[in-house]
């Protein structure tokens, strides 16, 4: 299993001047929210498995799809086939404390194109305060549940930190590359006509104490129009700016 501690992953990103981005989902962080966490309306899965320490160490894994006739708050807990890679197992659902759902794309918050579609992991471990994500997918479906698309983080297993437990989310999000973006747009054109799940693992012994989330929302995309440009994008943009004013003192030269 590769596994890479978050802060290094970023690290890197920032000396080369990209964003740490994988096929398909791409990890970004964000601002910390408050009242987003378990038990928010837009709240995809929730997973807790306590059965760690004495006992073999278990896998916290849930899922959510949506079927034909489907209760949207009550969806069908089955993951989705991710061939080639292994199958989510699934399992870990719990309502207890902010529920499973499906939503439609119309409903979602500040969500005007299926592009924007992202989602945040909130961990809650306290005392431990990391877990181990593993796998991640976002699936699309048509109202009639026929599966649409299907986006899954590609990248190596991430360590992710406890930012304040319960009631609280925001830094480690999931969101759409811009050619995964023109698919969900292009399979999801009417918001109203569509339903958006998912699933998401962690490894065996990582979780413990109390649940993780993951829930649905509408974000930018890196290199979106009002993005901050990383330090390393900056620098890049002023040597071509030098590089440009050079050239065209030449050319004035030989005139």
């Amino acid at each position: 299993m590769k596994s890479t501690i978050l802060k290094l992953a970023v690290s890197a990103a920032l000396v080369t001047g990209a964003s740490p981005a994988f096929a398909n989902l791409v990890y970004q962080t964000g601002v910390q929210q408050t009242g987003t966490g378990l038990g928010a309306v837009s709240t995809v899965v929730t997973v807790q498995d306590n059965t760690n320490g004495p006992q073999p160490p278990a896998t916290e894994s849930g899922c959510v799809r949506h079927t034909n006739g489907g209760n949207m708050t009550n969806p069908d807990q089955t993951c989705e086939d991710l061939t080639p890679n292994p199958n989510l197992e699934g399992g870990d659902n719990t309502a207890a404390v902010g529920g499973n759902g499906v939503y439609l794309l119309s409903d979602i918050d500040g969500l005007t194109s299926a592009g924007q579609l992202g989602f945040v992991v909130n961990i809650s471990e306290p005392g431990v305060d990391t877990a181990t994500l593993t796998d991640l997918y976002m699936s699309l479906y048509s109202l009639d549940g026929t599966l649409l698309e299907i986006f899954e983080y590609m990248g190596p297993d991430l360590i992710l930190t406890d930012t304040g437990g319960i009631g609280q989310s925001g830094l480690h999000r999931f969101v759409l590359d811009a050619a995964q973006a023109a698919d969900a747009v292009a399979a999801c054109g009417d918001l109203t006509q569509c339903v958006v799940g998912g699933g998401v693992q962690f490894a065996p012994g990582t979780t413990q104490a109390t649940p993780e989330t993951v829930r649905v929302g509408a974000f930018s995309r890196p290199g979106d129009p009002g993005e901050v440009p990383e330090p390393g994008s900056i620098a890049l943009l002023g040597l071509g700016a030098v590089a440009f004013g050079a050239l065209r003192r030449r050319q004035a030269a030989k005139k």
